[in-house]
């Protein structure tokens, strides 16, 4: 599928440079992180991440455009990475990746917008189910399938039918997922989310969430539950404030079992309970600095475990 998505994709957009000046648009971000990531009887990781992702799009009209992504990482320490760190992807303790690492068809309708190809994914309103973000990098780090996302009458939906690009060693297992949402009134939107995880151990999952906005501040609940015979809920309950056009922060609790979300791959970490703290800065249109602290516990165990982040990002 890769192959001939690129070929498609390089065919395309050459026919299109042809026929048109502005054929492509490209957009993009560069950042620079510093990282603490420490844990009761372990030793701590600190170092730097520096990150670059170029996105490129090409409008065939009628809707249709054709999407890839070049992203590179260096980190100076794996254990800080966004890549896939499995040896089998880029061997062992790789501190650097570039890669074509999303690529694929757009289709835009008035109300919908529909994503064909490798893509980064999440599930639920605040990824509490399932989470392949936009910040991975590299190979063998998102989905290839189908997403949905807009609105159908008075609804909200977003849904995805996708597998795994994983590891060579590891199953490439598949998510299907739908959330419709309602606002009775501008302030206030709640959801309902179905979903699936298909894999040796398959799971059905469904979530429930909320969003109300009272002037400069939000608060956002999320609770789902897994089929699973145990240990198979998840909550993420934020706040968040934005004090001027500039300054913004944010607290969210959060406790996700082990069985919580669909292949324990939730924003927030599985088997582990605490509080995220964000503070948002925004330099001027397009540099921004965030502050992120996670005070976390395992839920098993009770081991504590904390992580700093620092990041100055770019956007062009």
């Amino acid at each position: 599928m890769k192959k001939l998505m690129l070929a498609l994709a390089a065919g395309l957009i050459v026919t299109n440079a042809s026929a048109s000046a502005e054929p492509i648009t490209i957009t993009g971000d560069a950042a620079i992180k510093y990282q603490r990531d420490s844990a009761d009887g372990e030793a701590a990781t600190s170092g730097s991440v520096f990150t670059i992702k170029l996105k490129g799009e090409a409008d065939l009209g009628d809707g249709w455009s054709l999407y890839t992504r070049l992203a590179a990482q260096k980190v100076s320490d794996s254990g800080l990475a966004d890549f896939n760190v499995s040896p089998s992807v880029y061997g062992e303790d790789k501190k650097w990746v570039v890669a074509f690492d999303q690529f694929g068809v757009n289709y835009k309708t008035e109300k919908l917008t529909y994503k064909l190809g490798r893509q980064d994914v999440t599930v639920g309103t605040t990824a509490l189910l399932y989470s392949r973000p936009d910040s991975n990098v590299g190979k063998k780090a998102f989905v290839d399938g189908l997403s949905v996302a807009g609105t159908i009458g008075a609804m909200d939906i977003a849904a995805v039918a996708a597998r795994e690009d994983n590891a060579d060693d590891e199953p490439e297992n598949k998510l299907y997922a739908i959330r419709a949402g309602y606002s009775p009134v501008e302030a206030f939107n709640y959801g309902v989310t179905l979903g699936r995880y298909s894999s040796d151990d398959s799971t059905n999952h469904w979530a429930v969430d909320g969003t109300y906005k009272m002037g400069k501040s939000h608060i956002t609940a999320e609770y789902t539950k897994s089929s699973s015979n145990s240990k198979n809920s998840a909550y993420a309950v934020g706040v968040g404030y934005d004090f001027d056009d500039k300054v913004s922060a944010a607290i969210t609790g959060f406790r996700v079992e082990e069985f919580g979300s669909m292949g324990q791959q939730s924003d927030f970490d599985y088997d582990n309970r605490g509080v995220h703290y964000t503070l948002g800065y925004a330099l001027n249109d397009a540099a921004s600095l965030e502050f992120v602290y996670k005070d976390q516990k395992t839920i098993s165990e009770g081991k504590n475990n904390q992580s700093f982040e620092a990041t100055l990002s770019y956007a062009f």
